[in-house]
């Protein structure tokens, strides 16, 4: 398995592993949990930051149907079953 780099700013760093009936994208905000949202909605998943200055960051997911979205120690995880 190699990561695939799918989206590179200055807030973070998104990966995209894929397995054989799963794609797993993981997003690192370096922010804490509470701090961030994400939501899925028509194939992007919308991770919003909140702070000083509101931020919202949309992924381009691969098709497939979600399984689940998850936040923990401010990585984001989005699974996408195939």
């Amino acid at each position: 398995m190699r990561p695939q780099n799918t989206l590179t700013d200055q807030r973070g760093l998104v990966e995209r592993y894929d397995y054989g009936d799963e794609t797993v994208v993981v997003a690192d905000t370096s922010f804490a949990d509470d701090r961030v949202s994400v939501d899925v909605v028509d194939g992007t998943a919308i991770v919003v930051v909140e702070g000083d200055e509101d931020a919202q960051h949309e992924i381009d997911l691969p098709e497939g149907e979600v399984a689940r979205a998850f936040i923990k120690n401010g990585i984001v995880t989005v699974e996408v079953k195939r």
